[in-house]
């Protein structure tokens, strides 16, 4: 049974008051518990509804055939209220098992898009305030350090393998770890691992090109998409990235803390038939950069061979 309540008022749930420990509201969101978007934060504005469908142009854009291309929206209204409204999907979209059509949504709600992508409508109190104004404008990037988010990179990563496969163009994709992220957070606690993951992010974005698409990829794991570079300027920028990073200051109560990168390098075969096999690749180069030990570099053979020709001694 479809589920209408467009006759209903709109209701405004009184969570929307609610504050944490730091004085903040709590913020309405929507969050991604499935696939490869899971744990991604949406966060709520009234001046921009949160589309979502498979289309690119998409906020929330889920790569999977059961997803309509402009499957549903998610909205807050001026006065609070929040609602989900489905754009005529071929699939549906339920809330809590019920299919809708459009749906007042209150804090825990699960929203289904699709046969298996489920959101979670919540209050949370967002810890980077000044971040998140990026992210309630542009849904694309992470609310804490203002990078690209993954769900927007997986997207990016597909549609620039297409063209430069069709077009013989150079491809290619770094992704690196901050090394003993793990050790960092429990000698200083979250708050300071927050700050060096800012200050990672601003130091490798002042070496990038405009057009260059830096993304958070995971918790402590960035990526760079290059189109048109060769692969001894990638191997350059990746030796460049890790320089800055290790030789930027991150003081925390009078100290410094010492901060060094794995990183891993990939680029645009012949072979590779998706972008799937593009960002296997530059994982596997990066999980041998981690297991070669701190602040080093792995690449493909081509690339391995740029290595040996620029002499880097960091390379695993």
């Amino acid at each position: 049974m479809v589920k209408d309540n467009d006759e209903i008022t709109d209701r405004v749930d009184d969570r929307a008051a609610l504050v944490g420990a730091s004085g903040r509201p709590a913020t309405p969101c929507v969050v991604h518990i499935s696939g490869t978007l899971t744990d991604t934060v949406y966060w709520l504005s009234a001046d921009k509804e949160l589309k979502i469908g498979r289309a690119p142009e998409n906020d929330l854009c889920i790569r999977d055939q059961s997803v309509s291309q402009f499957h549903a929206r998610v909205v807050l209204t001026p006065k609070g209220a929040i609602f989900v409204q489905d754009l005529g999907s071929t699939n549906g979209t339920f809330v809590n098992g019920e299919k809708v059509v459009r749906h007042t949504l209150w804090d825990g709600d699960k929203i289904h898009i699709g046969r298996q992508q489920v959101l979670r409508f919540c209050f949370q109190v967002n810890a980077h305030p000044e971040a998140a104004g990026r992210s309630n404008t542009d849904a694309t990037r992470d609310a804490l350090t203002g990078v690209y988010t993954r769900q927007y990179a997986l997207t990016r990563i597909e549609k620039d393998f297409i063209q430069a496969k069709m077009r013989h163009q150079d491809l290619a994709l770094l992704m690196f770890d901050v090394d003993g992220f793990e050790e960092i957070k429990e000698a200083h606690g979250p708050g300071t691992c927050d700050m060096v993951l800012c200050e990672v992010a601003k130091v490798v974005s002042s070496v990038l090109r405009r057009e260059d698409i830096f993304v958070r990829y995971d918790e402590h794991t960035f990526a760079v998409l290059l189109r048109y570079q060769t692969e001894a300027a990638v191997v350059a920028l990746a030796q460049r990235i890790g320089r800055v990073v290790k030789y930027h200051p991150y003081p925390h109560e009078g100290k410094k803390i010492r901060v060094t990168l794995s990183l891993g390098i990939s680029s645009l075969t012949r072979k590779m038939k998706n972008a799937m096999d593009l960002i296997s690749e530059v994982q596997a180069c990066l999980e041998k950069a981690r297991r070669a030990g701190h602040d080093t570099i792995n690449g493909t053979q081509s690339m391995r061979v740029v290595f040996r020709q620029m002499a880097n001694r960091h390379v695993a």
